[in-house]
């Protein structure tokens, strides 16, 4: 009963936001046809309402979203680096990002998806599977000049519970030649919200946007030995978070 009202809930809405937000999403777009990039940005800024609204509203009260920045700044340009428990991690990325509207990186089935994978690709979203590992770079150097956050979840598939799969290492050499900021961002109590096969449990997520790594860190670190390093900080941080919810 909880998962079909849950799922209800965020099917109302995601109606009652179309209707509401389209008509707008049209007019930006024609106002900015002669813009691939700035159509793109504006269809990402639906994107993170729509995520909110998901997250805050759709999931309400059976799910409560707590956002924690102990980061010391707001999100901007940079790669951002999540764990990913759940399918709906994508969805609480609107939960951290407060400033630029990002862009994620994601596997091919999310893409194929006929409502989200449609504005997924509007949205200028990189499919890293369809993409060689230079035409990523230059798609992640053109949104960190632009100060678009770029979101990556390393583990490539979620892991349906505290457990954290090992991390793919393209967008830690990415962020070492482009000398961006790279920012882990932990999130918990969503193992379960929903599970490995779609049903919803009532709970409280956590998103924390942690310290960026050091620059020269970054610089200076062999790719494996960063993907490491940003997998422990990850560890560390979300099994504390772990214990403090119990």
């Amino acid at each position: 009963m909880l998962t079909f009202a849950v799922y209800t809930q965020v099917l109302l809405l995601t109606i009652l936001y179309c209707m509401a937000a389209c008509p707008f999403l049209l007019l930006f777009l024609l106002l900015n046809c002669g813009s691939v990039r700035r159509m793109r940005a504006v269809v990402r800024f639906f994107i993170l309402w729509y995520g909110k609204t998901v997250i805050f509203l759709g999931w309400y009260p059976y799910v409560r979203v707590r956002f924690e920045n102990v980061s010391g700044k707001p999100a901007r340009g940079g790669i951002y680096i999540c764990n990913h428990r759940s399918s709906s991690d994508p969805f609480l990325v609107a939960a951290f990002t407060l400033g630029r509207p990002p862009a994620q990186v994601v596997n091919r089935w999310p893409m194929r998806l006929p409502f989200f994978g449609f504005f997924a690709r509007l949205g200028g979203y990189l499919d890293v599977t369809a993409h060689s590992y230079e035409e990523a770079r230059e798609w992640a150097r053109e949104m960190v000049n632009a100060d678009v956050p770029v979101v990556v979840f390393p583990e490539g598939t979620r892991s349906g519970s505290r457990k954290m799969n090992q991390f793919h290492g393209t967008f830690f050499r990415i962020a070492r030649e482009l000398d961006c900021r790279l920012v882990p961002v932990a999130i918990t109590g969503n193992e379960h919200c929903p599970d490995r096969d779609f049903r919803m449990s009532c709970g409280r997520v956590r998103v924390r946007l942690l310290p960026e790594v050091e620059r020269r860190i970054v610089r200076e670190t062999p790719p494996f030995q960063l993907k490491n390093l940003v997998r422990r900080i990850l560890m560390e941080q979300t099994r504390k978070m772990d214990e403090a919810a119990e």
